[in-house]
């Protein structure tokens, strides 16, 4: 499925409420990181903790690129010095895992389908082999990113103690219940997709990833057609949206 990668697991600060953490993240930081050169995909997932042991992230994203070459944009560009600094306005921690060439695979289905997504973090230590078979046939669609190859501590001086995870997981069940259900096989955090944002696709920023949601409801609401034309997004952000 996916080649080279970024994983970010997104903890929100406590002083800052789920709804500014969510348009913060999307509308404002989501839309700088939008612009790092070098991704080919970025997908911002929202996300609400199963229960309270699991771990408090509240965001998780996922980055691809066609090469590894490309992933240097990550860490020398200049947007990335200034989402070094914007991380803090909301987020209390990002951990961040580089991962190479095969090490996200997908495991079945597709991930298209329709259903309630969930996403799943194992513990280093943890037998994933035994998790996964645990999950059995359920899901939709079932994805696997190997972490152990990533060190979250080289992002921003993150301080990773007691943070070490082996595996994120990445499902779609047919319903919410079902999902939940599979949660209680295993031994480890869950996390229920609330909003999915695709930030960036095919190497450009989507119209969200460009204006942020707020910005494009509005226009859609107005029926301003002409702020999605291809002249009028080039003469602003001098670039082609993606579809």
């Amino acid at each position: 499925m996916v080649g080279v990668s970024t994983v970010a697991l997104i903890e929100r600060r406590p002083d800052v409420s789920r709804s500014l953490f969510t348009r913060y993240w999307r509308d404002v930081h989501g839309v700088m990181a939008a612009r790092i050169p070098g991704f080919d995909s970025y997908t911002q997932h929202h996300v609400t903790p199963l229960d309270a042991a699991s771990e408090p992230f509240e965001g998780i994203a996922i980055v691809t690129y066609c090469s590894e070459d490309d992933r240097a944009g990550l860490i020398h560009s200049e947007v990335t010095q200034h989402i070094h600094r914007d991380e803090q306005n909301v987020f209390r921690r990002a951990l961040l895992y580089n991962l190479g060439e095969g090490a996200s695979r997908r495991i079945s289905g597709n991930a298209d389908a329709e259903g309630q997504t969930m996403f799943i973090v194992i513990e280093a230590g943890a037998d994933l082999n035994a998790d996964l078979a645990a999950l059995g046939e359920a899901p939709a669609y079932l994805a696997v990113y190997d972490l152990t190859g990533g060190d979250p501590a080289g992002w921003n001086q993150t301080d990773a103690s007691g943070r070490t995870f082996a595996a994120l997981l990445h499902g779609i069940w047919p319903d919410r219940d079902s999902a939940i259900a599979a949660a209680g096989k295993l031994d480890a955090s869950a996390y229920l997709l609330d909003e999915r944002h695709v930030m960036v696709e095919d190497g450009r920023p989507t119209p969200v990833g460009l204006r942020g949601l707020d910005a494009v409801k509005t226009i859609e609401e107005a029926g301003a057609e002409n702020q999605l034309s291809d002249a009028v997004v080039r003469a602003v952000y001098g670039i082609a949206a993606a579809p």
